[in-house]
């Protein structure tokens, strides 16, 4: 069984080892109908492929697991998964299935004992001097480099810097100095109805657009001119014939027509007593009601998404009206028409300043991609922020009140970031097999050793090599214990991807919550990888949950019936 981990995780291995890092390459697949896809997206790649083995795709399941949670690591998950079970296998002695099963559970521990308190005691504290040594606010702010670091190993490097640019400034642009932690979670929560995508147009095109961006033109457009007053619609205008608490009477046609329009003409005029002048709907209104808008002047806007319309609700302060149902009232700053590549769009100003992404592409695969590295940073920066926050004791106002006033600069003083490039693997490699009250030293030494093959990785695309790099930071390592230990000034510690000596520019910056997420859930798919102890095939349908005495007595029923027909054709 392990053997056949090793292979299956040896293949998924191949697929990421070349697009890893911003000197990585991108893979490109085909398929029957002639449709690419070229990306270096490591989640894209990997749910892309057509996975039979159920090892790779109980693989899967694990690594966009962890995606979800952090939005970071999915490459790194496979080449450290596939280096640790690699040193399993070449470890001394050979293993049996209990054994295997003990070395996953002594592993698992491994992840709630020796890795935190590494990450407490010796990463965090150096951490935090590697960034207080290095002026990274004069070169750009913390949540530029974070964006930064992110991107740069999934997108080209020419695209990078513009998308950069556009995430930084919508960020910026939501927030208007607000709370950085609500900011964060509203744009996760909401990205999806946040941004536009538009292929045909090139990447720098994409742009942040202030106001809320519906995808589809007006049905009745008209110049409207400072706030206005807006109703927001989930249904058809027109009345139902029966109603609850209505009572059912039998009328002939033209009655029925006749008292449908004098509703509908009494709801309309309400409106204008409202002072309403927009109308927005969720789905298509009667014709009668476009002509009642044409005649006037009022805007019209049909097919609005319905999760559009309850973000609107929610940030505009609704105001609901008793009479007709699931109608709310909201105040706009503006009402506009905007031209999109070749598409004319409606856009929304609400008064608290609402801003639509706008993101573009050549072709529909790299729409795709850049969508999904832009979701991706704004799920970083919440596990960030979301980590960050919940280790600060309540108690404590002094830092609440930082992480409300400069939330990047906090983690940066706290040790949550740390320059790209292999810093955290060359740290906890080091603190793993330095740890002298470490309680199970084979574990850790399989868990060093598996941590190098990222850096390995990274710095095999690169003209640097990885035993140089590993070389003078474990020099700069010890130079900087014995400087503590003397009491004298501290050097920097030096690495990271396009860092060097004679470079004053800053290295982008990673999460080291999301490094230390990355290790545990690596070590709990390794346990669950460790544990299985035998692979069965079904043709049918498996039963996740346990059956129903109905079911049962179906089962039972059919297998009756089934014996009683072969019967009656056994005496025929």
């Amino acid at each position: 069984m392990l053997e056949e981990c090793v292979c299956v995780l040896a293949a998924l291995e191949c697929v990421v080892r070349r697009c890893l890092g911003p000197d990585g390459g991108s893979v490109l697949f085909t398929r029957d109908t002639g449709e690419t896809l070229v990306s270096r997206h490591g989640q894209r790649l990997l749910c892309a492929l057509h996975l039979e083995h159920p090892m790779a795709r109980m693989v899967l399941d694990c690594m966009c697991a962890h995606a979800k949670a952090t939005g970071d690591g999915t490459k790194s998950f496979i080449l450290l998964l596939a280096a640790l079970l690699r040193g399993i296998r070449n470890s001394a002695g050979s293993w049996t299935g209990p054994g295997l099963r003990n070395l996953a559970n002594r592993l698992l521990a491994v992840s709630r004992k020796e890795l935190d308190e590494a990450i407490i005691h010796k990463i965090t504290p150096y951490a935090s001097l590697c960034c207080s040594r290095h002026s990274y606010k004069r070169e750009g702010s913390i949540l530029d480099l974070l964006i930064g670091g992110y991107i740069s190993g999934r997108v080209a490097i020419g695209q990078a810097e513009i998308l950069k640019r556009v995430l930084c400034e919508f960020y910026h642009k939501v927030s208007r100095d607000q709370d950085a932690v609500e900011t964060i979670s509203f744009i996760h929560s909401h990205f999806s109805l946040l941004h536009t995508s538009l292929t045909g147009l090139p990447i720098g095109s994409s742009e942040v657009i202030e106001g809320l961006v519906v995808t589809h033109d007006w049905s009745v457009w008209t110049e409207l001119q400072g706030p206005v007053k807006a109703l927001i619609l989930y249904e058809s205008f027109g009345p139902t014939i029966v109603t609850a608490g209505d009572n059912i009477s039998i009328c002939v046609q033209q009655d029925w027509l006749h008292r449908t329009e004098n509703i509908m003409k009494q709801k309309l005029s309400s409106l204008l007593d409202l002072q309403v002048h927009v109308l927005l709907s969720s789905v298509k209104q009667p014709e009668s009601v476009v002509q009642w808008a044409r005649l006037n002047h009022i805007a019209l806007l049909e097919f609005v998404d319905s999760g559009q319309l309850d973000l609107l609700s929610n940030i505009s302060a609704a105001e609901t009206l008793s009479h007709p149902p699931l109608q709310h009232l909201v105040t706009l700053k503006y009402c506009r028409r905007v031209q999109l590549g070749g598409h004319r769009y409606a856009c929304l100003g609400t008064v608290s300043h609402t801003h639509t992404l706008v993101l573009c592409a050549p072709a529909p695969g790299l729409l795709d991609q850049t969508v999904c590295v832009s979701r991706g940073v704004f799920a970083m920066l919440q596990h960030l922020s979301r980590t960050f926050q919940s280790a600060i004791p309540a108690a404590d106002q002094s830092q609440s009140t930082l992480l409300t006033q400069d939330l990047w600069g906090g983690i940066m003083c706290a040790g949550g970031v740390l320059p790209v490039g292999g810093m955290f693997e060359f740290l906890l490699h080091h603190f793993l097999l330095n740890e002298r009250n470490c309680g199970d030293p084979e574990c850790c030494r399989l868990l060093a050793e598996a941590l190098l093959c990222v850096p390995r990785t990274l710095y095999s695309h690169n003209q640097r090599s990885f035993l140089n790099i590993q070389t003078c930071f474990l020099r700069d390592l010890k130079q900087l214990d014995r400087a503590k230990l003397r009491g004298s000034e501290l050097p920097d510690l030096k690495s990271g991807l396009g860092f060097s000596e004679s470079s004053e520019l800053a290295p982008c910056l990673e999460s080291v919550s999301g490094k230390q997420q990355l290790v545990v859930s690596v070590l709990q798919c390794l346990h669950r990888l460790l544990c299985v102890g035998a692979i069965l095939h079904s043709r049918s349908p498996l039963r996740t949950g346990p059956r129903t005495h109905s079911e049962e007595d179906e089962e039972e029923e059919e297998g009756m019936k089934e014996h009683s027909n072969s019967t009656q054709r056994t005496d025929a």
